[in-house]
């Protein structure tokens, strides 16, 4: 029987621990790597080019500028009026009478010529009136004849019983000599001539005529109608003239002239917009200053009259009651200068003066609507079209000239 050696305890291998050399090895390759790059640093420092430092030079705000030149400007005063009939009438006959005839053209809106026949009244009673005065005429002619030849033979008895009396007085030669009879005769035919002349006067009345070129207004009447001097046939509106009545403020009625001494009023232009590019356009001339003022406004008024405002063939006419534009010429301004509205600011004005901001108080002398006339700027200065932000006189300025960077120059100066 074989037997087994017991089995003993089981011995683990041991390391074996490192060696002195190792150990500095260990320690030394890091610190020659950091000692190796910082050597490499301070190499590529000492070996770099100087930069050149360069100063840095201020700009100024771009802006883009206008050269002013002075100049003479004319001017005008700019107002709202209204058109008026400058001659309206309202037509009546002067007789009683039945109406035969009318004119085609007496209608709401007929043209008229002066002297035109309208209406036509029965004539007949008047024709005969005439006849009858002229038989008076006549009769009263045969009575002076007659008294004529009376005289004669008086004047031949009276200087035979002159011879025989030796005289008389003038009373008795008048009566002797039938002068109060001639006087009355005579006084008699100056009567049936007048009443002649007035029954002819009368037939000429029965027919109506138009006063003056004229258009209708109204009408109110008819064939057969019978018609008197209170009965209304129609109203005429002249058409060699219309008037103007245009609202004008109080400080600037002292640039508006008026007639005065046989000196003309200032001109005008009446404009009258009927769509969004048609207008009529006529000219006129201040005529007179209106003795109130404008009940709504508390504005001065004055009467431009108007030449021909319904035109020629062709043309729109200008008509009643139309709201129109009127431009009154006020003369000439000398010595300003035109500027934007949008450069004024305030009661100043900026301009670039030497690459700075200049703030420079001016007089506006007149107002339009997209610019202004004004005084206090000298020619060649340079007015700023830029707005700065803030305005502050003596900031620095650069002037733009291009487009392209006129429009950078507005957007960065704002």
């Amino acid at each position: 029987m074989s037997s087994e050696a017991p089995a003993g305890p089981a011995v683990e291998p041991t390391t074996k621990p490192p060696s002195t050399v190792a150990r500095i090895f260990a320690v030394m390759i890091p610190a020659l790597i950091c000692i190796t790059g910082i050597a490499f640093a301070g190499a590529m420092i000492a070996t770099r080019p100087d930069a050149e430092r360069a100063e840095t030079e201020t700009e100024g705000v771009p802006v883009r500028v206008q050269a002013l030149a002075a100049s003479a400007e004319p001017v005008s005063v700019r107002a709202q009026g209204q058109v008026i009939a400058a001659r309206q009438l309202v037509l009546q006959p002067e007789l009683n009478g039945r109406i035969t005839w009318m004119n085609e053209e007496l209608v709401p809106g007929g043209r008229l010529r002066e002297g035109d026949t309208l209406i036509r009244i029965d004539s007949r009673d008047y024709r005969t009136a005439v006849e009858q005065q002229r038989a008076q005429v006549e009769n009263s002619r045969l009575s002076v004849s007659q008294e004529q030849s009376r005289q004669v033979i008086a004047e031949r008895e009276w200087e035979l019983l002159d011879r025989e009396r030796g005289g008389a007085t003038e009373r008795g030669r008048q009566l002797a000599l039938r002068e109060p009879q001639a006087r009355a005769a005579e006084a008699s035919l100056r009567a049936s001539q007048s009443g002649l002349r007035q029954a002819r006067t009368n037939l000429s009345r029965t027919s109506v005529r138009a006063p003056f070129d004229a258009f209708v207004l109204t009408e109110n009447t008819d064939l057969g109608q019978l018609v008197g001097p209170s009965s209304q046939i129609a109203t005429l509106v002249g058409t060699e003239h219309f008037w103007v009545r245009v609202a004008i403020p109080m400080e600037q009625l002292r640039w508006v002239r008026l007639p005065a001494e046989g000196a003309p009023g200032s001109s005008a232009t009446v404009t009258q917009h009927v769509g969004e590019s048609a207008t009529i356009t006529r000219e006129g001339r201040v005529i007179r200053l209106l003795g109130d003022l404008d009940p709504v406004g508390r504005m001065a008024r004055v009467l431009v009259e108007v030449d021909n405002p319904l035109g020629t063939d062709g043309e729109l006419p200008l008509l009643l009651g139309a709201s129109v534009d009127v431009d009154i010429d006020a003369g000439t301004l000398d010595d300003v200068y035109r500027i934007p509205r949008a450069a004024l600011h305030g009661d100043s004005v900026h301009l670039f003066g030497e690459g700075a901001l200049v703030i420079r108080d001016v007089e506006v002398a007149w107002r339009e609507d997209s610019t202004l006339l004004i005084r206090g700027v000298a020619p060649g200065d340079e007015l700023l079209l830029s707005h700065v932000v803030p305005a502050i006189a003596g900031t620095t300025l650069r002037r733009v000239d291009e487009e392209t960077d006129a429009g950078t120059a507005t957007a960065e100066a704002q």
